[in-house]
């Protein structure tokens, strides 16, 4: 059973082939963390070259999730037996091959609960247990509450891991390393990782209708910008019902998931980036002021895009699967929800700020997105670092395209088109520290305003000194670990 499931993942590893932009090509094809190399390469030939270890029948433990709440399944756990689910059925396959590599037993403890998963770890780590091998959650609560409390190991000096294998993710090595310390580390060996992106998604029905041309080819050309964008969608709005009032059950141009520095990310800024190794904050500059003003020139306008005061999660679903909307923003894990919707949809990047920007960008959304957690208390870190190289480099072979190409590229993705928009939107991927550690309520702050309509740059002053101290507070930490 597992030959024949390693058969039918090597069939998924094939990308499309859609011509681009030949810039845009080279992005794809050098910049792509999620897809699986298009060369003749296997897991069992990677993990061949891996080193050789016996540890005599362990029981090697794992704590992690496999839900967001109770809405969507984001699986890092496979079932005790295959059942037809590419996903399942890829991560029982790559762990049937590691436990036979090292003679372990992989024991998962599944908690869905990212809150309780880290007050779960917390708990082991007062205690001095030895009561699992690894953590594996997200960034938004656990990685961050963790590394916070200095409760991991950093993964620049974690043995028998090798950071630059293509099935780490350079991106959040690039991002998130601050004074040489990484604590979020994310790749492969999380079935989860190609899901965390941000992306559009058009109605193809509602561009027919309207005699609007797709605008895949406008993405190729490197043209796809916030001003094509608000072209695009601009006047848009009808009252369907006629009471004079435009709120969600109207159409509009577009529909967000109400989270605005998923767009700043996308035009190459965001509130915080890294100089010289180190997080600064990132609002003061001319080319990020210029694009908050033309992110709130549209935001919360409903000329242009239905408003995000009071959002209520998933809202945007609705609204898009009823045919409201034009174009959609959400996550690439959240592209499931759709699968049911009667009208072809196609997927999109963010925009770019304007045409002169070299390539798309995708924030990372930062509940979906994983990071390994080794625990200060962990017993043996060399085999624990032995095993999770393992179980990445297998899972690049394995659960990763069992993702990106079987369930995203020919499930839920209904072109060909699309397939090459993925490639791009993987290619792209940005990490902000203001996601995760929501320094001095910056990110609540940022959010609130933009979908309000109120001006970021005087609640921002009212609020800069208490953010930079809450971020040197966090260096701090990092810098006595």
């Amino acid at each position: 059973m597992i030959i024949l499931m390693l058969t039918i993942l090597s069939c998924g590893n094939e990308s499309s082939d859609k011509p681009a932009n030949d810039d845009l090509n080279e992005a794809a094809q050098n910049e792509q963390p999620q897809a699986a190399e298009k060369e003749e390469t296997d897991v069992i030939s990677v993990l061949a070259n891996l080193p050789e270890a016996d540890y005599g029948g362990y029981e090697f433990k794992i704590l992690t999730s496999n839900w967001f709440g109770a809405d969507l399944e984001a699986r890092q756990a496979p079932e005790e037996e295959q059942n037809g689910d590419p996903i399942n059925d890829a991560l029982y396959v790559r762990d049937k091959l590691i436990e036979d590599k090292y003679n372990i037993e992989i024991k998962y403890t599944v908690i869905n609960d990212e809150t309780q998963l880290l007050t779960t770890s917390n708990r082991v780590v007062k205690a001095g247990d030895d009561e699992f091998d690894f953590v594996l959650g997200n960034k938004m609560v656990v990685a961050s509450g963790l590394s916070q409390n200095g409760a991991i190991y950093d993964f620049n000096v974690m043995p028998n891991v090798d950071l630059s294998k293509e099935w780490w993710s350079k991106y959040a090595i690039r991002d998130l390393t601050i004074n040489g310390k990484f604590y979020f580390a994310a790749g492969d060996i999380s079935a989860r990782y190609p899901i965390a992106p941000y992306l559009m998604m058009f109605n193809k029905k509602v561009f027919a209708d309207m005699g609007i041309e797709y605008p895949y080819q406008i993405v190729y050309d490197g043209n796809w910008t916030l001003d094509e964008l608000m072209n695009l969608i601009k006047d848009k709005t009808r009252d369907l019902n006629g009471d004079g009032i435009f709120d969600k059950t109207d159409f509009y141009g577009m529909a967000v998931d109400g989270y605005p520095l998923s767009f700043m990310h996308s035009c190459g800024e965001g509130i915080i980036k890294i100089a010289d190794g180190m997080p600064v904050l990132n609002i003061k500059n001319d080319r990020t002021l210029a694009v908050m003003d033309k992110l709130a020139s549209f935001w919360s306008d409903p000329n242009y895009m239905v408003g995000s005061k009071k959002y209520v999660v998933y809202e945007e679903v609705k609204i898009f699967t009823e045919d409201r909307a034009m174009i959609v923003s959400t996550t690439v894990a959240d592209v499931s929800l759709y699968k049911s919707m009667d009208s072809d949809f196609g997927v999109l990047p963010l925009p770019k700020y304007d045409a002169n920007q070299p390539e798309y960008y995708s924030a990372v959304n930062p509940y979906a997105s994983p990071s390994v957690c080794v625990l200060k208390t962990a017993g043996n870190i060399e085999r624990t670092g032995m095993v999770i190289e393992a179980l990445a480099a297998a899972g690049k072979y394995t659960s990763t395209p069992a993702v990106y190409d079987i369930t995203l590229k020919t499930k839920y993705a209904r072109d060909e088109d699309s397939a090459a928009m993925l490639d791009l939107i993987c290619a792209g991927s940005r990490y902000d520290f203001a996601t995760f550690y929501n320094w001095g309520d910056i990110l609540t702050q940022f959010t609130n305003t933009f979908n309000d309509g109120s001006n970021f740059i005087s609640k921002f002053e009212s609020i800069e000194a208490r953010v930079q101290a809450a971020m040197e507070k966090t260096i701090a930490v990092f810098e006595s670990q």
